[in-house]
């Protein structure tokens, strides 16, 4: 096998697809940004549009982001997990975690009234100190408990251990959504173990009851702790093996800095600054053959400001993105590819839609297809058809000269990767 093993360079612009948007006239807040780099890119490059699921399904950032670096979420421990380890956590074995955060109720105290409580709305880290909030015993289960840890804002981690076995196949207590009452958490219908998912649910009602008790007294919006996401850690095939690329992740989102964390990838500090974001991206070229650098700042803005914002919000990015197109047009030892991880709506209550997202892949090779600005009506006019979120980094990979023609075997575990590290024959005779 030949070729120039070529580094990788993934630009992922969280939630920056949209629906189009009539403030806009029309169009999406990446069609109606300027957007000069990511232009030059795109004329360039291949491009097209990509499922990264299956068509019509709305991905969090860490199941997309999962499926983005050639995983299925099944292997992965789940979300729970991710943010333990994207706060330096190490969940113990046997061990059940949740993300969690503290929310107000309705005067019924059932109801949920406002999960988003800003982060100066109370001392959520005192409250986290709480007895009964802090920790709660669960009679019901042999040597149970539940502990919640404070995180960041108003959030934090719900671990549930016990001397029996305990299973995250259980329901959620956050509802994820206001007007809705607090769940009674229970096992998933798909649970392999029921009677240890029904120990895990019973920890979580407990431990949610707890929390409403402790904080009935306590002055402020906080009133409960709800919980969601539960996981349990597990073994996970490394990125390096994998896909043979020595890889970094620059994010500042703590999910997916645990998600790095747990796929063996360095992590490195993503820089607030576009600017030197941009520039700590092409630091970390120096010494890793896959990079991948995370820009949160559109979803968010999808969520909180609207389709002008985030318009605005893609164009600042973009203007810092000119020495990463200038090393992507120039080095011909570099692919790049820029792509979003899902579609947020910035025009409409909801949370993550399930359109396609665009694509762009620059490499010396690639079959230029005409396709001139960046968005997503204008990739879909590009030629790169049928890929989905699985395929995109093999897609990478082979405009990286780093994938193995179909069908050899060079080592006992089936890679797609060219490899040298093999068993030779005549060292074996010497021995």
């Amino acid at each position: 096998m030949r070729g120039r093993d070529r580094r990788i360079l993934l630009v992922l612009l969280d939630g920056a697809a949209d629906r189009p948007s009539p403030a806009l006239d029309g169009r999406t807040p990446w069609e109606a940004a300027d957007t000069p780099n990511l232009d030059r890119l795109a004329a360039a490059g291949i491009n097209g549009t990509m499922h990264v699921a299956q068509p019509g399904v709305p991905l969090s950032s860490d199941l997309a982001h999962t499926r983005l670096f050639g995983y299925d979420p099944t292997e992965l421990p789940g979300r729970g997990v991710l943010e333990a380890r994207g706060f330096g956590r190490d969940p113990p074995p046997g061990s059940v975690v949740c993300s969690a955060s503290f929310a107000s109720l309705e005067g019924d105290g059932r109801t949920v009234a406002d999960r988003h409580l800003a982060d100066d709305a109370a001392d959520f880290e005192r409250r986290s100190a709480l007895p009964g909030v802090r920790e709660a015993d669960v009679p019901a289960v042999d040597g149970c408990t539940a502990s919640f840890e404070y995180t960041w804002k108003n959030r934090g981690l719900v671990e549930v251990t016990a001397d029996e076995v305990v299973s995250p196949a259980v329901t959620d207590v956050d509802p994820f959504a206001e007007g809705l009452p607090v769940i009674a958490s229970e096992p998933t219908a798909d649970a392999a173990d029921a009677e240890a998912a029904e120990r895990t649910a019973t920890a979580l009602r407990t431990f949610t009851r707890s929390t409403r008790d402790a904080l009935a007294g306590v002055d402020g919006p906080a009133d409960v702790v709800l919980s969601k996401w539960a996981a349990t850690p597990r073994g996970v095939e490394a990125f390096a093996d994998r896909h043979g690329l020595d890889a970094a992740s620059l994010t500042p989102k703590p999910v997916l800095t645990g998600l790095a964390r747990t796929l063996g990838m360095s992590h490195r500090a993503a820089p607030d600054g576009y600017d030197d974001r941009a520039a700590a991206a092409l630091d970390a070229l120096g010494s890793h053959e896959f990079v991948h650098v995370h820009y949160p700042e559109p979803d968010e803005v999808a969520h909180a400001a609207g389709p002008r914002a985030k318009r605005d919000e893609i164009a600042a990015i973009d203007a810092s993105l000119a020495t990463v197109t200038d090393r992507a047009l120039d080095d011909p030892d570099l692919v790049t590819v820029v792509t979003a991880d899902h579609t947020t709506p910035s025009t409409e209550d909801v949370v993550h839609s399930g359109e396609p997202v665009p694509v762009t892949i620059v490499a010396d090779g690639v079959r230029v297809d005409g396709v001139e600005r960046a968005g997503e009506r204008p990739a879909a006019r590009g030629d790169l058809r049928g890929v989905r979120g699985r395929d995109l980094l093999r897609t990478a990979r082979a405009a990286a000269d780093r994938v193995m023609l179909a069908g050899l075997r060079r080592t006992p575990a089936a890679r797609d990767y060219p490899t040298t590290a093999v068993r030779p024959l005549w060292e074996e005779d010497r021995e």
